[in-house]
């Protein structure tokens, strides 16, 4: 604990933290926040790559199988929201999108991971394919070439917060990305401590 509570890297996430909450006011246009917030939502993408290429190794033609299907999932539960039947907070639907990814990471990476390098990539590949074909085959989950429509202000108004206006979307993604940076941090910190586990090399 005491190794990611320094005051230099309580100092780094503290800038960190504040050029967050600084960047929407100096780029407040509404084109750039939708870029910041897309921008917050590859840096999330990005770290869970890195979890699996630059940390073990493994090239995959189909990480974005589970970004994806994440997302889908979350609009329907946002969806259920809107027509009751869900009621879990807008502010936390990131974690829909995340535990989606999880199970099926699990099912599917249960397959993939059999064979390192190659065969791993082409098997990612083959089923990053796979998905794709679905994606037009079942049009009630993926909605077909239109997609899923949904409301983002569904969920009404909690703590003050509807998410109709875009700058409270991008403190949203903004406050996760933080989060997933810090957690991916910390993760790292455990790993490199003396007599931890030392990684595999490539």
């Amino acid at each position: 604990m005491r190794e990611m509570l320094n005051t230099s890297r309580l100092l780094f996430w503290g800038g960190v933290a504040l050029l967050f909450l600084l960047l929407p006011f100096v780029f407040s246009g509404g084109f750039s926040l939708s870029m910041l917030s897309q921008m917050g939502i590859m840096i999330i993408f990005a770290l869970s790559y890195n979890m699996l290429l630059g940390q073990t190794g493994l090239l995959s033609f189909g990480h974005a199988v589970y970004f994806g299907l994440g997302a889908f999932v979350t609009a329907h539960a946002i969806n259920f929201v809107e027509a009751g039947a869900f009621g879990l907070p807008i502010s936390f639907m990131p974690l829909v999108g995340g535990m989606t990814g999880l199970v099926f990471s699990l099912s599917l990476g249960f397959v993939t991971t059999r064979r390192p390098g190659t065969p791993f990539a082409m098997i990612s590949l083959g089923i990053a394919e796979m998905v794709a074909a679905s994606a037009l085959m079942f049009t009630t989950f993926f909605g077909g070439e239109g997609g899923i429509v949904t409301n983002r202000t569904a969920g009404g108004v909690h703590w003050g917060v509807s998410y109709g206006p875009q700058i409270q979307v991008y403190f949203l993604i903004a406050a996760w990305c933080f989060v997933s940076m810090v957690l991916m941090f910390a993760r790292d910190i455990v790993e490199e401590r003396p007599g931890s586990t030392e990684r595999g090399g490539g």
